[in-house]
């Protein structure tokens, strides 16, 4: 029974008082909602991305010395960047868990 059930329950009662037991009864009736909110997910993505930073600024993702150039008559063309996937993988894994982990508890 969700919140609104309950409320929509309670207003087609008679009018009159209600006891605690059966108060109590109706509340424990209530389903708590279950899910990810808008913030949580904001909050889960910003995470990730810190993660993902820090190991940007370690060099862990993109390793410059892996870096290749081609040197076209007087122009330098960057053709290849080596992405370390594996790193962001892990990023993204760890912080979905931990996410996960909290909402668990």
């Amino acid at each position: 029974m969700t919140k609104t059930q309950t409320v929509d329950l309670l207003k087609n009662q008679l009018p009159g008082f209600y006891s605690v037991e059966q108060v109590i009864n109706i509340i424990e009736m209530i389903e708590e909602p279950k899910g990810l909110s808008k913030t949580n997910i904001k909050d889960i993505a910003q995470c990730i991305i810190v993660d993902i930073e820090r190991e940007a600024d370690q060099g862990n993702i993109v390793s410059y010395d892996d870096v290749e150039f081609d040197l076209r008559y007087r122009e330098i063309e960057v053709s290849d960047v080596p992405i370390n996937f594996d790193t962001i993988r892990e990023c993204i894994e760890k912080g979905l868990s931990n996410a996960f982990e909290e909402i668990e508890e």
